[in-house]
């Protein structure tokens, strides 16, 4: 489950298909699958292909390793710190055309990369993928300046896309953001503004931290 949820989220790669075997639609292996796992794992971690042994431990390993690794002699606490450095390196561009994709995706409302879940899928512009991706990395990952840059963009203000059926059909082309239906918390915040019925103190305490 680790593996696939520190695939899915950060490189934006399905292990689901790999942790239980070789992968039919990709090149992940599943002693890729489990080297990821076995980061986190704190004793052996015996591989198992289809619910059935095969006989072998996992070692722990990056994805990449080309861009590093992690040291399977480490406790795994030093593993999961050497993880979350090789997951944030300014030279993991997986992750941070991961994260502007995202933001993208959520601004105007289809994805440089579509589906979002498929980064291995061709942008329909690579170039403005790339940028935003080196501009969150040089801002120092600051996500709030990032949004703000895509918000006072002349794409983000161009007029809104209202989507018919099937107009992806024969591919994308760009039109403007696309329209859709807020969320709720864009929606009560929508109201509390237009209203002036915003609530100026919190109902009850916040606890943060370990409580004695």
């Amino acid at each position: 489950q680790l593996s696939q949820s520190v695939a899915q989220s950060f490189p934006r790669i399905n292990m689901q298909c790999a942790s239980c075997h070789d992968s039919f639609i990709d090149r992940w292996k599943l002693k890729a699958a489990y080297g990821l796992a076995a980061i986190y794992a704190s004793k052996p971690l015996a591989i198992h292909r289809c619910d059935k042994a095969t006989g072998e431990v996992a070692v722990a390993t990056w994805l990449y390793p080309e861009l590093g690794n992690v040291d399977p002699q480490a406790t795994a606490t030093e593993r999961l710190r050497q993880l979350a450095d090789l997951v944030t390196s300014p030279r993991n561009g997986r992750f941070s055309r991961t994260i502007v994709n995202r933001l993208w995706h959520r601004m105007m409302g289809r994805g440089l990369v579509n589906p979002v879940d498929a980064m291995q899928t061709e942008p329909w512009n690579a170039d403005l993928l790339d940028y935003l991706a080196v501009y969150l990395v040089e801002s120092g990952w600051d996500l709030k300046k990032t949004i703000a840059h895509i918000a006072t963009s002349q794409a983000y203000s161009s007029q809104a896309q209202v989507v018919q059926k099937g107009a992806d059909d024969h591919g994308y082309i760009y039109a403007g953001p696309r329209a859709k239906l807020l969320t709720a918390e864009q929606f009560i915040d929508a109201v509390w503004q237009i209203t002036g019925a915003a609530p100026t103190k919190m109902d009850a305490s916040v606890l943060r931290g370990k409580v004695e």
